[in-house]
């Protein structure tokens, strides 16, 4: 141990160097730099590996081992960071097989890569050497898991890789040993304990409030947060293998350890000498196919390998993760009735970011729109016998007897941060025990999807203050897509409340509500700089006119029965809407380019589909105008035969073009085919005088 003290104070200006490098950041995204970045780094260690072997040049003890092991792993997590694997594994190597150096270590390895748990019994002598290693064998497995979890992917090493979960089952071995025969606030040695030795700790603890306001030590918080990692890697693994149930189970337990020993361990190794390779990112297992898009650093660089690290515990990191496991649940719900699951996943994210002043950047009303889309679309098929079932069995459930255990996932107090959302001033040192059964009694509401318009209103209100939140942050003049992204959001909140709303008049307001935000931001827009986002908002617009327009119809048709005298007003107000509407779709064209579908442009499929789809509603408002007038009724008819024409023109050249789009099987060519064979009878009779009903 002297010895190894000794030659840490040697190399103390290389170490610093190392430190230095590590810390490095960068503001934007230069792979050249980056890459001689990662370069400059190996070549740090692999001569920090050469000096240590020169001093030591037989590993004979575990302290030895320890600092030996360590060095190696980093120059194993950079060839990571350049993906080369081989190389990684072949760094990795000797530290799994050293029975020519130290009998006592490589006897521990063998247990543990080749016995069960059960099974693994050391002496106490091996127990000791073990209880100081601990924590570098935990690490180890876990970068050997990652080196053959990326040989899947890559296909890299076809003869001399393993399964992941082997290691991985090593490391959880490691875990649970240590956990059986340690203290329960002791942890093992620091595997990387030369670049934390500047770090000032009061008499080797910290205090540690998620564990009953005990202390932990540092040492214990490392080798949790690492062991966090193996199953954050799991999940990875599990989710390539296709398991997704299990692979979800490990991403919430992540998450859950986040929670309970990331957020405390990063104030805690806050230090000159803290590495950033030894902060994981944790990147839901549900978005793997994005995994080559992560952040190296915290500034927008790419890194490769799956051991990418960063920030110990980010707030918004966790949230929007703890969002992207909300999206598994709810993909299951009809069958594993997961909704509550989702919604506290939701208010979950909400009130860890709430938590975390000046670090609300994250967009949770998507998913509260998610929650209030699921039940506007049950809402059409489920009766009312159905939903009082329904509801009478999910109470009955044993974790929903007491509204308390809410926010059991995560084990967070959720009733608060539910409280704000609705509006309902909670006292929190004092709280009025009727405001809190009322608030146990919506949880009991909301754990299922909303299916009345009182329920959904809660939900809209939730929806309501996480947009209002972000726009205090997300501003049009700075951040230009996000704000309209909210935009966007809050104008999908009104459209899906009205499908509650038993009121048409309520439910006209709501749209008028949703074409006066969209209209707003349109018109601050250059179609020059943003001509995706103007597609985008342009389409809504139309869309949101035209289910305006069928509303004043179907006013128009209730006062057409009782012979009203309004009935003049709403066909004026459904005329003017339609026409709107259409000029609407024109623009939309326009953006495109599209002056005439019989003007020959290419386009892919992505592009195609809109337009077909603008060409097709288009005919269809001008087929519904109000009028008795047979002379303006042939000339609406004849302007939507003309863009069904349009449609069909459109279509045949891009199949022309394409043959195997998947544009020649949609729904809207083979309407816009049946119509123009159908409104040239229709017009005839028409022209002849014939009085035709609607």
């Amino acid at each position: 141990m002297v010895r190894v003290k000794q030659f840490c104070q040697e190399n103390k200006i290389f170490i610093y160097e190392i430190c230095s490098l590590e810390n490095v950041s960068i503001a934007n995204d230069i792979d050249n730099f980056l890459n001689k970045l990662r370069n400059g780094l190996q070549q740090k260690y692999l001569e920090l590996l050469h000096k240590f072997e020169e001093c030591f040049p037989k590993i004979i003890t575990p302290i030895h081992f320890l600092y030996w092991s360590f060095i190696r792993i980093k120059i194993a997590t950079t060839f990571l960071d350049l993906g080369n694997t081989l190389k990684a594994n072949e760094i990795l190597s000797p530290c799994i097989d050293i029975s020519t150096t130290h009998k006592t270590i490589d006897h521990i390895i063998r247990k543990l890569t080749t016995e069960d748990l059960s099974e693994t019994k050391l002496s106490a002598n091996g127990m000791f050497v073990f209880s100081i290693v601990a924590g570098v064998l935990l690490t180890l497995f876990n970068v050997m898991a990652t080196t053959h979890l990326e040989s899947m992917k890559n296909k890299q090493l076809t003869s001399t890789s393993g399964d992941p979960l082997h290691w991985l089952c090593c490391a959880q071995r490691v875990y649970r040993l240590y956990t059986q025969q340690n203290p329960p606030y002791t942890g093992p040695e620091l595997w990387d304990k030369l670049l934390y030795s500047g770090l000032k700790q009061k008499d080797g603890f910290v205090d540690f409030e998620g564990l009953n306001k005990q202390n932990i030590s540092l040492r214990r918080l490392v080798f949790e947060y690492e062991y966090t990692k193996t199953i954050f890697l799991t999940a990875q693994v599990h989710q390539l293998n296709g398991n997704q149930a299990l692979s979800a189970d490990h991403c919430h337990l992540t998450l859950l350890r986040l929670l309970t020993f990331g957020k405390y361990t990063k104030t805690i190794i806050n230090s000159a000498f803290c590495l950033q390779n030894n902060k994981i990112r944790f990147k839901s297992s549900y978005s793997l196919q994005h995994l080559e898009e992560e952040k190296f650093f915290e500034q927008n660089l790419e890194r490769v390998s799956t051991y990418y690290f960063s920030e110990v515990f980010n707030p918004t990191e966790w949230a929007t993760n703890a969002i992207t496991l909300s999206d598994y649940f709810s993909s299951i719900e009809k069958n594993k009735n997961c909704y509550y699951k989702t919604f506290e996943c939701l208010l979950s994210a909400i009130n860890v970011v709430n938590e975390a002043t000046g670090e609300g950047k994250i967009l949770p009303g998507q998913m509260s729109l998610d929650l209030l889309e699921k039940g506007a679309k049950l809402r059409d098929y489920v009766t009312e016998d159905r939903i009082t079932t329904d509801e009478v069995k999910l109470r009955k459930l044993d974790e929903f007897k007491d509204a308390n255990k809410f926010g059991s996932m995560f084990n967070l107090e959720l009733q608060p941060i539910l409280a704000e959302l609705l509006d309902y001033k909670v006292d929190a040192k004092n709280p009025n025990l009727n405001t809190i059964s009322q608030i146990n009694d919506l949880v009991y509401d909301l754990v299922i999807p909303p299916r009345n318009a009182e329920t959904a209103a809660r939900i809209f209100r939730m929806i309501l203050h996480c947009i209002v939140k972000s726009e205090q942050f997300y501003v049009l003049q700075d951040h230009c897509t996000d704000a309209v992204g909210l935009i966007q959001d809050r104008s999908k909140a009104y459209r899906l409340m009205a499908v509650f709303e038993s009121s048409i008049n309520r439910q006209c307001c709501m749209h008028k509500r949703r074409i006066d935000m969209l209209n707003d931001v349109l018109k601050q827009l250059n179609s020059n700089y943003y001509l995706h986002i103007c597609r985008q908002l342009t389409f809504e617009l139309a869309e949101a006119l035209s289910t305006l327009r069928d509303l004043k119809k179907k006013l128009f048709d209730e006062v057409s029965v009782k012979g009203s005298q309004n009935s003049v007003h709403y066909a004026h107000k459904s005329n003017d809407l339609t026409k709107r509407a259409i000029s609407v779709y024109q623009d939309f064209l326009k953006l495109y380019g599209v002056q005439s579908a019989k003007t020959a442009l290419d386009f892919t499929d992505d592009d195609i589909k809109p337009l077909i789809t603008t060409y097709l509603y288009t005919a269809r408002l001008y087929s519904q105008f109000i009028s008795t007038d047979n002379i303006e009724k042939i000339r609406n008819l004849s302007k939507a035969l003309d863009f069904y024409e349009q449609l069909v023109t459109l279509a045949d050249h891009h199949i022309q073009r394409n043959p195997t789009t998947p544009i020649k099987d949609c729904d809207e060519l083979r309407i816009a085919k049946e119509m123009v064979v159908l409104l040239p009878v229709k017009l005839s009779r028409l022209s002849r005088g014939e009085v035709l009903t609607d």
